[in-house]
């Protein structure tokens, strides 16, 4: 049988060996290269996968900053998110905030190259509309990330496939290729100027062709970005109101094509077959998080049954963060939900926001105020009913704490509150039987308030501009 089986083995390598075939060398017709989405063909699905690869990043990285936030509170059995929960926000080797960076550099790096290929279709093919389409989406794309990697980041590094990039903190980083011509960030506001100018590009792209919709969707973002960078520089004051002069024209200008009382949502969406929600999953699948006992009541399970924070005008449930809620759940608000919800980055909500904290700073409070006005008008979206109107006081106090309240319901899981809570010197209460105080003394966000999250230990072992012990910089 041995030599029945050995003779056409040995027959078959002869063959091989004179015909000089390799038996590993074969095409497979579904293997992508990198050359493959630099064909002009795959333009549109460059815009895509950007899109893609920039909603999981931003699901990933807003549940960090959300739990150590008064919006999410730990209940699982993962002590990293208990870290978090205590204020360490800015531990290089907390697991989720070290799982989560690898997503963030792959959704920046995705987001760049797509600018970069799209603009060199656009070059090679003038007056090809959808080309310029992809790429407008490309750069708004580019802006989002950036937007929230400045929002969320305290330092980044921007390295080029193999090529390490130095932190942000020591003002040598850069963003793109030397052949498209690398962008110098030389800080974490420099990294927010560049989202507004990629998010500006994309808007005057789409209003040239008539594209309304996404000029809707630049414009709303544009809007966040000029009001973070406002916030960025007072993170750490424990002030009141901010002026946000840049920001307001664009939130104008999208409170007005969305029409009066309009709840106008710029939404990230999650399925199986496209993008995955951590965020989403660790609430309603796993249950490692789960809404802070300030804003809910929840059954011996853990399942949410009752609205705990009331609103400040009726003395009833809070309809805005009913709203939220229902949204994250995909129903009611009471549902279980599912591991696949929209996760909303800017509407019309946040736009009559940036209106309402303008006016309180630049022109004050009280009856017939334009802070007054525009806090109805957010109110509007969920009961125009006069019954649901406030009236303010012209108290300053008064006003701030009525801002505060509409902050935090109406930006609800949209990466916003950690900043809020810095600026205005809140911290988290536990409306349970813990402390007072969830934020530990000794934790950074007590001790360094203003602090955002960390460049992780993972990319600080494979940088060779950090160390790979301490993360320090060591310059290369």
């Amino acid at each position: 049988m041995m030599n029945r089986i050995k003779a056409p083995m040995a027959a078959f390598a002869a063959m091989v060996v004179l015909s000089g075939c390799n038996l590993l060398d074969v095409d497979n017709p579904n293997s992508l290269v990198e050359a493959s989405i630099r064909q002009e063909a795959a333009a549109n699905g460059v815009a895509n996968g950007s899109l893609q690869l920039v909603s999981e990043a931003v699901a990933d990285l807003w549940e960090g900053p959300e739990v150590a936030s008064d919006n999410l509170q730990w209940i699982g059995s993962r002590d990293a998110w208990g870290s978090l929960d205590e204020g360490a926000v800015a531990d290089p080797n907390n697991e989720f905030l070290d799982s989560a960076f690898p997503t963030l550099g792959r959704g920046v790096w995705m987001a760049q190259n797509a600018v970069e290929i799209l603009e060199g279709h656009v070059a090679e093919n003038p007056g090809v509309d959808a080309f310029v389409l992809d790429r407008a989406r490309a750069y708004m794309f580019r802006g989002l990330i950036l937007m929230v990697v400045a929002e969320s980041q305290q330092d980044m590094t921007f390295s080029y496939k193999m090529t390490d990039g130095p932190a942000v903190s020591t003002g040598n980083a850069t963003i793109g290729s030397e052949e498209f011509g690398a962008t110098p960030v030389a800080s974490m506001d420099a990294v927010m100027d560049l989202a507004i100018t990629s998010l500006a590009r994309a808007k005057t792209d789409f209003e040239a062709l008539a594209e309304d919709d996404l000029a809707l969707d630049a414009t709303a973002l544009l809007a966040r970005a000029e009001m973070s960078e406002e916030i960025m520089s007072a993170r750490n004051s424990a002030g009141g109101a901010l002026a946000f002069a840049d920001a307001l024209p664009y939130a104008n200008e999208v409170l007005t094509a969305a029409g009066a009382a309009a709840d106008y949502k710029f939404n990230l969406n999650y399925s199986s077959a496209s993008s995955g929600c951590d965020l989403c999953g660790n609430i309603s699948d796993r249950k490692e998080n789960q809404f802070d006992l300030s804003l809910v009541t929840v059954d011996a399970s853990e399942n949410v049954d009752g609205i705990a924070l009331m609103d400040p005008i009726t003395g009833t449930d809070d309809l805005a963060l009913i709203d939220a809620l229902a949204q994250f759940r995909g129903g009611s608000h009471l549902d279980a939900g599912t591991s696949f919800v929209p996760l909303t980055v800017a509407s019309a909500r946040l736009m009559n926001l940036i209106v309402a904290e303008h006016e309180l700073a630049t022109n004050g409070g009280g009856a017939g105020s334009g802070f007054e006005a525009a806090i109805n008008a957010l109110r509007d979206i969920d009961d125009s009913d006069a019954g649901y109107d406030f009236a303010s006081d012209g108290v300053a106090a008064n006003d701030v704490a009525i801002l505060q309240h509409h902050r935090r319901v109406n930006t609800l899981l949209q990466g916003l509150r950690l900043q809020d809570m810095y600026r205005w010197g809140l911290t988290p209460t536990d409306a349970g039987s813990g402390p007072a105080n969830r934020w530990q003394p000794g934790s950074t966000a007590v001790t360094a308030p203003g602090t955002m999250l960390p460049i992780t230990i993972i990319e600080c072992r494979a940088n060779n501009f950090l160390d790979g012990n301490t993360c320090a910089n060591t310059g290369g």
